[in-house]
C-alpha cells in the first residue's frame, strides 16, 4: 500500500498545483484508487461504487467549470469511501478515523514534535472560523488580510500541500478497508412512545397538508396569479418563497429520519401507523418541493437561469427522489434494507448525469434563448461561463458573441501541460479558431 500511496501523493503534487484541472487529476484518482484497493474485499458495492468514483473524477477531463468539477470530486471521494467501506454513515467518516493509525505505518517521531503538530492543527481549527468572521465584519481587516502575499499554487508549499493531502486521503482509504468500523447498536438510545411521536407527526401532516392546499393555485395558476398578489414581483415571489420551501424539504428528511431512528412501535397497528404518517408527509413534501420548483421557474423565465439557480434546481429534484425512495422503503418491506444503497448509488449517477448534460452550456443556451424571446442578455455573467459554455454563446451575432466570448478566449491561449488536457478546453479552442477564420 505505501508505494502506491506514495505514487500517488507524488503525481498529485508534480501534476495539479498551479495548473487548470484535467487529465492528470484522472491519473491521480486511479492511483489512489490503486493505494485503496489492495485491502478492498471484492463485493458489488466495492465494483458499483469504484466505477461511479473513478467517472466521477474522470469528469475533471470532460468539464472546464470549476464548480461542476468540484462537486464531481467530492462526489468521488465519498463514492469512493462507500466502496471500500460499505453503504452507511460510517463510510464518510471511516478513513479519517482510520487515519489515527497512522503514527504505526511511519518512523518513530519524537514526542514533542507530535505535541507540536497537533497544537499547530488545532490552533489552525480554532483560528479559521474567528478569521473568516473578522474578515467579513470589517473591510480595513479584509484590505490588510488581501495585502498579506500568499505562495503561488504551483510553488514548493503548493505542492507539499498537493502531496500531503492526496497521501492522507489514500492511506485513510486503505486503513479503512483493512480495518472497517463497527457498527455500534441502538443500546441505550432513549426511544420516543407512541403518543410522543405519533401526535407531532399528525399535526405536521396536517400544516402540510393546509399549505398545499393553498399553493394549488400557484401550482396550476400562470404570472398573471403572481401579477394580481399584493406586492409581490417576480424576485420577491421566487426568493421569498423558494429558499425557505427548500429548507423545509431538508428539515423534513431529518424528521422522517429521526422518527424512523426514534420512534418504538411494538405493535404491527403501531409499525402500519408510524409508515402511514411518515408516508404522507413525504408525499406531501414532494408537492411542496414541486411548488418551490414552480416558484423558481417563474423566477428564471424572467431573469434567466444561473448556476445558483440550476444548482437549486437540481437539488429540490434530489430531495424529491429521496422522499420518493422513501415512500417506495415504507410500501415494499424488501426495499427497506436497500434504501441507503440505492440513495447513495442514484445520487452518485445523478451527479454524473447532471455534468455529462454541461450545466454552463445549458445556463447559456438558456440565456441565448431568452435573448432571442425577449432581446434581454446578461451579458457581463455569461462572460463569468467557462469553456462549456462556448457552443452556446457561439450562437449570438458576431458583436455579441465577441462580447460574451472575450474572456474565455483569452484565458484559452494560455498554453497548458499534457496533465491539464480538457476535453471542453480543446472543444472550445477549435470552435474559436474556425470563427476567427
Amino acid at each position: 500500500m505505501r508505494s502506491a500511496t506514495l505514487a500517488a501523493a507524488l503525481a498529485a503534487a508534480a501534476l495539479l498545483p498551479g495548473e487548470r484541472l484535467g487529465v492528470g487529476v484522472v491519473l491521480v484518482a486511479a492511483l489512489v484508487a490503486i493505494a485503496a484497493s489492495r485491502f478492498v474485499r471484492l463485493t458489488a458495492d466495492a465494483v458499483l461504487f469504484g466505477a461511479l468514483a473513478l467517472a466521477l473524477a474522470s469528469l475533471a477531463a470532460v468539464r472546464d467549470a470549476a464548480w461542476v468539477v468540484a462537486l464531481d470530486l467530492t462526489g468521488a471521494w465519498l463514492a469512493g469511501c462507500v466502496a471500500v467501506v460499505g453503504p452507511g454513515l460510517s463510510a464518510l467518516v471511516a478513513p479519517l478515523v482510520r487515519l489515527r493509525g497512522l503514527p504505526a505505518l511511519a518512523p518513530p517521531v519524537p514526542s514533542g514534535l507530535v505535541a507540536v503538530a497537533r497544537g499547530a492543527l488545532l490552533g489552525c481549527l480554532v483560528v479559521t472560523p474567528f478569521g473568516v468572521l473578522f474578515w467579513t465584519a470589517d473591510a480595513a481587516f479584509a484590505e490588510l488580510a488581501r495585502s498579506v502575499p500568499l505562495p503561488a499554487a504551483d510553488s514548493l508549499p503548493g505542492r507539499a500541500l498537493s502531496f500531503a493531502v492526496v497521501l492522507l486521503a489514500s492511506t485513510g482509504l486503505g486503513l479503512a478497508a483493512r480495518r472497517p468500523l463497527r457498527a455500534r447498536g441502538p443500546r441505550g438510545r432513549r426511544r420516543l412512545g407512541v403518543w410522543e411521536w405519533a401526535i407531532p407527526l399528525a399535526l405536521l401532516d396536517a400544516l402540510f397538508l393546509v399549505f398545499v392546499a393553498v399553493q394549488l393555485a400557484v401550482l396550476f395558476g400562470s404570472h398573471e396569479h403572481v401579477l394580481r398578489t399584493a406586492g409581490l414581483t417576480y424576485a420577491e415571489y421566487a426568493r421569498d418563497g423558494f429558499w425557505q420551501l427548500l429548507a423545509a424539504g431538508a428539515l423534513t428528511l431529518a424528521v422522517v429520519g429521526a422518527a424512523s431512528l426514534l420512534g418504538e412501535a411494538p405493535r404491527r397497528a403501531h409499525r402500519l401507523l408510524l409508515r402511514l404518517l411518515l408516508g404522507i408527509l413525504c408525499a406531501l413534501t414532494i408537492v411542496v418541493l414541486v411548488s418551490a420548483l414552480r416558484r423558481l421557474q417563474l423566477y428564471e423565465e424572467a431573469f434567466g437561469l444561473t448556476r445558483l439557480r440550476l444548482g437549486a434546481d437540481v437539488f429540490a429534484l434530489w430531495l424529491g427522489g429521496i422522499f420518493a425512495l422513501l415512500m417506495t422503503a415504507g410500501l415494499v418491506q424488501r426495499a427497506r434494507g436497500q434504501i441507503a444503497r440505492a440513495a447513495g448509488a442514484g445520487t452518485a449517477a445523478a451527479l454524473v448525469a447532471f455534468s455529462g448534460a454541461n450545466p454552463d452550456g445549458l445556463i447559456a443556451e438558456r440565456n441565448v434563448d431568452r435573448w432571442r424571446d425577449a432581446g434581454r442578455l446578461d451579458l457581463p455573467y455569461l462572460q463569468r461561463l467557462s469553456a462549456d459554455a462556448v457552443p452556446a454563446l457561439a450562437e449570438l451575432p458576431p458583436a455579441l458573441r465577441e462580447q460574451a466570448l472575450a474572456p474565455v478566449a483569452a484565458q484559452l491561449q494560455e498554453s497548458e501541460p499534457w496533465s491539464s488536457y480538457n476535453l471542453s478546453r480543446k472543444r472550445a479552442r477549435t470552435l474559436l479558431a474556425n470563427d476567427a477564420a
